[in-house]
């Protein structure tokens, strides 16, 4: 998986504007303009492919061809409409960032019971600093400075005028507290709320990658990550493919414990207590879980330029997603075709919110990202929220010297 990530990052490095501009600055891109020259200068003609001894033009070489394909493929990732885009100018940037982790899961059971749990907010800050396309940083946990914790969140997304990319990794250990939790019989479930839940644990990992179809006129590096400027409101439709696998792994009988040792506590007689160990007879399968989910996507993204400098962006894409479990991943790609099932289908979504004020040097904003996973079987449900929230300013310099401002 890290392979394919630098191998992908590679290729933005090479489809960046400005890397293809140092190339033809530096003399690695064989254009028209040098074949013009060469025919001037008859020393250069030993080194033309265009033509042979005879004084005959030929068709040119591979690699010219090849050259050229590749200039106006990798020009097409990066062009504008600057009607409506406004370019980076700037070669560094440094900023500062808060960030705050959030997630939410339900679980329903086919009695009728549900059980919402999340994690504490997490709350992380630090600084980052830039150079062109590429921006590095490093956050600390504000509220456990000085301790380790249980869950790990990576949340990565890069976005080009064309395409865009999500890569995600969760892995919680033990820190999930009840929320709420309701059984079908009336049994006052108040003091399990806010206690922790060390029977689950859960790890997701995954990404998304996403084709904007008017790239030409709505930036998403605009809203999300300042590399542009949006000059004028414009929107564009978004399609895309992901790839996630979900792992979860429930103690069932330590979470059974915990349950029947805190309600029965507070009725304080044997017939609660049976009447209470009861709703979990019933095992309803959750107690390990596997899946892998393959998702088409497809939405639609909006940037409203409400003032000078001012954006408010928002995109919304929803993705038909098909669940695999492991036990059906390994029997092969054949047996899962024969056996698609309706239910194995689930809709899953990811949200984006920005508000960001940038002058082409200084920039400050708020900018959110959130993805939603479903999954269900016959005896169960589950629904799971992870989300972001970032709150940042910081400042552009050291200005292109070819780009004269007015």
């Amino acid at each position: 998986m890290a392979a394919r990530v630098w191998i992908f990052v590679l290729l933005l490095v090479v489809a960046s504007p400005s890397c293809a501009e140092e190339m033809q600055d530096a003399g690695l891109e064989i254009s028209d303009e040098m074949g013009e020259e060469t025919s001037d200068n008859p020393s250069s003609l030993i080194l033309d492919s265009s033509s042979n001894d005879d004084g005959k033009s030929s068709s040119p070489s591979f690699f010219k061809r090849l050259n050229t394909k590749l200039d106006k493929l990798l020009r097409s990732f990066n062009e504008k409409d600057t009607n409506y885009i406004e370019p980076q100018h700037y070669n560094f940037a440094s900023m500062i960032q808060q960030t705050e982790v959030f997630q939410y899961m339900r679980l329903k059971t086919k009695a009728g019971s549900t059980l919402t749990m999340s994690p504490d907010v997490v709350f992380r800050a630090g600084p980052y600093f830039g150079y062109k396309w590429l921006f590095l940083g490093y956050t600390v946990d504000l509220k456990n400075f000085m301790k380790s914790t249980e869950g790990t969140y990576f949340d990565l997304s890069i976005y080009s005028n064309q395409i865009g990319l999500d890569l995600y990794y969760i892995e919680n250990s033990s820190n999930f507290k009840i929320r709420s939790l309701h059984f079908q019989d009336d049994i006052d479930t108040l003091p399990l709320e806010d206690q922790r839940m060390e029977a689950l644990s859960e790890q997701i990992r995954g990404f998304n990658i996403y084709y904007i179809t008017n790239h030409k006129k709505y930036s998403y590096p605009a809203a999300f990550s300042q590399n542009t400027q949006q000059k004028r409101s414009a929107g564009s439709a978004l399609v895309g493919i992901g790839y996630s696998r979900h792992k979860f792994h429930l103690d069932y009988n330590r979470m059974k414990e915990m349950f029947i040792e805190r309600l029965s506590e507070e009725s304080g007689d044997a017939a609660s207590r049976e009447r209470i160990a009861h709703i979990f007879d019933n095992d309803d399968g959750f107690e390990k879980l596997d899946y892998r989910s393959y998702t088409l996507s497809t939405g639609l993204g909006y940037n409203y330029v409400f003032a000078h400098n001012w954006l408010l962006g928002a995109s919304l894409q929803a993705g038909l997603s098909y669940n695999v479990t492991n036990t059906e991943y390994k029997e092969g790609f054949r047996n899962i075709m024969r056996n698609i099932s309706f239910n194995n289908f689930s809709i899953d979504t990811t949200f984006r919110l920005g508000l960001v004020y940038n002058n082409a040097r200084w920039y400050a904003g708020m900018s959110s990202i959130a993805h939603t996973y479903n999954y269900r079987t016959e005896a169960f449900k589950t629904s799971n929220l992870y989300g972001t929230v970032n709150i940042y300013c910081g400042i552009n310099f050291d200005i292109y010297f070819k780009h004269k401002r007015l």
